[in-house]
């Protein structure tokens, strides 16, 4: 389970050239890992490729899409949006998609612009137009429909809002349908020609990479419909399109978009004749169809996840044919700033210092499960955390521990109630922290609740009073620091007197909120990136969280599949550049 996501308001994110096509989300090496293990081959087209999907794919609709395999799956092949990232080396890059660049900047960011590219056309012949992008937007608005993806839009744009009965403040436009309210909309969504230009609330250095959401993609007004069954049908913008209708219990085959242009498309190679998908497998199904590779299977790629220890046992054949990308998970640890213990900045750091991140790993399916990290930023967003730190061994130091709560004057044993989701792993997990935090000298008493419970159980008022430290998941919606760092420790978004941050350790800190600040006003991407990491670093100094590991997925791939790369930022297998034999 994860952390339930937030948007952190108008915070500033990492770096974002708006001048050009390009946009950096580290300054850093591209993702390594993922390309590293991508097939050798010479991608060629032609062929069939098969997805083979566990239950059904909930809707094909880019705004009822929240961010996860379906969403990724349909960018890479029927729903083109403003932005989108790169492939191979270049995964981490941010390009024009439907657009042209990543967008220009004004206003001090409050802002933002972006050209449509020409040439770009529906399967049906009809140009993409600036309308059908604003017409796409405004269906986020209307909650009665939009029950599932992500609502980025009605909290950014610069709409007029009304406080509700149950005292929530949103917006006053309430979907294409709100006729008496539109004019409000189209001023802060304004079309002149290709040109369409989005206004801001506040300013946001981080909107090109929101616009690469699929809520933010274009939609034809004539494909909307009352009726809930038409939530699998699809109008491509990209390289395929379905072919006749969508079958829940089978799934459908996605042939080429014969309108689609590969020179307006920056990234999506189109290397298969056709995408077959497979749906309403189990998932245990899926497994073992690409173990066995057999038939059509050997053309096979899924994103259901094997077990991270399926490579103990793997034959040398099967194990070239899995990868282990990470998924953009971080464990961490959240200490509750209340509880009479873990205020005291002393025990903090003792336990952060006793923490046994190696033994987390091993404990929760080893090297293909994850890696140790210090930070809760996921590689996808920096590899600082899972790069090793001179003098801190990821194994912990109880010893160190032990003589920093001697100087400090704290009485051990010191117990600790640690709160986390029950499960067969993850209980082995904790226990294998407890072991290394018990040596330290913490009297270690382990809550497990079932998972869903969790949050109902840590969102609670009293939780504050139960637990000294939180179990929690966090994955960000777009990978940039500014998605993640403010969310949860900036106590002007997530604490109020209700009940608990979102974080849930009740972090507030002013130094912190002073870099928070000025990172969203940094101009310079590479200075901006350095300030978001002092203001990591500072968090972790001040106890705020303890960083266990950053989680990885395991996937299988048949052999016909010449060409194989899972996706940095989408966190598997890249469909625009999937190719087979």
């Amino acid at each position: 389970m994860r952390v339930r996501r937030v948007l952190a308001g108008a915070l500033a994110s990492l770096a974002v050239t708006a001048a050009g096509a390009c946009t950096s989300l580290t300054g850093g090496s591209a993702a390594t890992d993922r390309v590293a293990g991508a097939s050798p081959d010479t991608a060629a087209k032609g062929g069939d490729l098969h997805v083979l999907v566990a239950g059904d794919v909930r809707t094909w609709d880019p705004q009822l899409m929240y961010v996860g395999p379906e969403a990724f799956f349909a960018e890479r092949t029927f729903v083109r949006t403003l932005t989108t990232y790169g492939t191979g080396k270049d995964q981490r890059e941010l390009v024009g998609d439907l657009a042209t660049t990543t967008g220009t900047p004004t206003d001090g960011g409050r802002t933002w612009s972006f050209t449509l590219r020409d040439g770009i056309a529906w399967q049906d012949g009809s140009p993409v137009t600036c309308d059908d992008v604003r017409h796409g937007v405004a269906r986020t608005f209307d909650r009665t429909t939009h029950i599932a993806g992500t609502n980025y839009a009605s909290f950014l744009l610069d709409v007029p809002t009304q406080v509700t009965a149950e005292g929530l403040e949103k917006p006053v436009y309430t979907g294409p349908k709100d006729t008496r309210n539109a004019a409000a909309f189209t001023k802060a969504v304004e079309c002149k020609g290709q040109q369409i230009t989005f206004h801001l609330r506040e300013p946001e250095p981080d909107f090109p990479y929101i616009v690469s959401l699929a809520e933010f993609a274009p939609r034809k007004a004539s494909m909307d419909s009352d009726d809930t069954r038409q939530g699998h049908a699809v109008m491509s913008t990209g390289p395929y399109r379905l072919s006749g209708t969508w079958d829940s219990a089978k799934g459908g085959t996605f042939v080429r978009n014969e309108r689609w242009a590969p020179a307006s498309d920056p990234v999506r190679k189109a290397y298969p004749d056709r995408i077959v998908v497979e749906a309403g497998l189990d998932e245990s199904a899926v497994i073992q169809r690409l173990l066995n590779a057999s038939g059509t299977d050997a053309q096979a790629v899924s994103w259901v996840e094997a077990s991270p220890t399926l490579r103990n046992q793997a034959s040398p054949e099967i194990k070239a044919r899995m990868t282990s990308p990470w998924n953009g998970d971080v464990d961490y640890l959240a200490l509750n700033m209340k509880s009479r213990i873990m205020s005291r900045p002393e025990v903090r750091q003792a336990f952060a210092l006793a923490t046994n991140r190696a033994t987390y790993v091993t404990a929760n399916g080893g090297p293909d499960a994850g890696a140790p990290t210090w930070s809760i930023l996921p590689p996808s967003v920096s590899e600082r955390g899972v790069a090793a730190e001179p003098g801190r061994p990821v194994e912990g130091d109880p010893e160190a521990a032990r003589a920093l709560l001697a100087k400090a004057g704290v009485r051990t044993p010191v117990k600790v109630r640690v709160v986390h989701v029950q499960s067969a792993l993850g209980d082995k997990a904790y226990a294998a922290l407890a072991a290394a935090w018990e040596r330290a000298g913490f009297d270690v008493e382990l809550n497990e609740v079932p998972p869903e419970k969790y949050y109902e159980t840590i969102e609670r008022p009293d939780s504050a009073s139960k637990y000294d430290v939180f179990r929690g998941v966090w994955s960000p919606d777009w990978p940039s620091a500014g998605a993640i760092l403010p969310a949860l420790f900036d106590a002007r978004i997530n604490l109020d007197s209700s009940g608990p941050g979102q974080d849930v350790g009740y972090f507030s800190d002013g130094p912190f909120q002073a870099l928070v600040d000025k990172a969203t006003a940094a101009a310079d991407p590479r200075q901006r990136r350095a300030i978001w990491e002092q203001a990591d670093d500072r968090v972790r100094e001040q106890g705020g969280y303890v960083a266990l590991a950053a989680s990885k997925s395991t996937y299988l791939h048949g052999p016909g599949v010449t060409h194989y790369e899972d996706h940095v930022v989408g966190g598997m297998v890249d469909l625009a550049t999937a190719a087979v034999r």
